[in-house]
């Protein structure tokens, strides 16, 4: 039988794998028509079916997921997603404008909320499973969890919290990169976990950054 999409078969000869993935991967990424197409390698399933399936049908904007499943003779094999752009992907967190990185955080959140009444865990999400090209995406829902028996509002919280942890990494690699000091980026972090549990990350990066043009600017302030 072959590959299919969901239904429909399909000639993956050719395919161009994309350059422009995670650290962290589970298979291999190609492009397919205006999709990226990740496949599992053999012997691996770091998704299970039933979950990238119910995921297909939660529509997110930064974080991707599975939109159509990959299929081999039957076997479940991967998944389509979003194609996000490569242009951009040499951009640095800690000195793109303030706005872009906040419009990007605020985005995140959205996605959180509507995963949360979807009771989704967002497990898993580290460094390794972002895409940044000037807007930040989390590109990987290899550990993400269903969780039926969750109040909707403390799954939130939790996935809040998991997003700014990996904010907080994030921010700390990029500075890591430019050599800056680690008691200075110790420092930074430890300002970021000061964060009040009910406060969105991107209100309390807000407040940080205030006078600032970016987060290289707050790192100057506070050395």
């Amino acid at each position: 039988m072959g590959y299919r999409l969901e239904n429909k078969e399909i000639e993956l000869e050719g395919l161009r794998k994309l350059s422009f993935t995670p650290t962290q991967k589970a298979g291999d990424v190609y492009r397919y028509k205006n999709y990226a197409l990740r496949i599992f390698k053999e012997g691996e399933e770091p998704i299970d079916q039933q979950t990238a399936k119910y995921l297909t049908d939660i529509s997110t904007d930064r974080i991707i997921l599975p939109r159509k499943l990959l299929f081999y003779n039957n076997a479940f094999k991967g998944y389509t997603m979003k194609l996000v752009s490569q242009k951009g992907s040499g951009k640095r967190i800690s000195t793109t404008p303030k706005e872009d990185v906040l419009e990007s955080i605020v985005a995140l959140e959205k996605d959180i909320e509507t995963l949360s009444q979807k009771k989704v865990l967002l497990n898993g999400a580290t460094p390794g499973y972002t895409l940044y090209n000037g807007s930040l995406y989390i590109v990987d829902p290899s550990n993400y969890r269903i969780l039926d028996a969750v109040d909707t509002s403390s799954l939130e919280q939790l996935n809040q919290f998991q997003l700014h942890l990996l904010i907080t990494e994030l921010i700390a690699a990029d500075l890591r990169k430019a050599r800056v000091q680690q008691s200075t980026i110790q420092h930074l972090k430890e300002i970021l976990n000061l964060r009040d549990n009910e406060q969105t990350s991107s209100d309390y990066l807000r407040e940080l950054l205030q006078g600032q043009s970016n987060i290289k600017g707050l790192v100057k302030k506070i050395r």
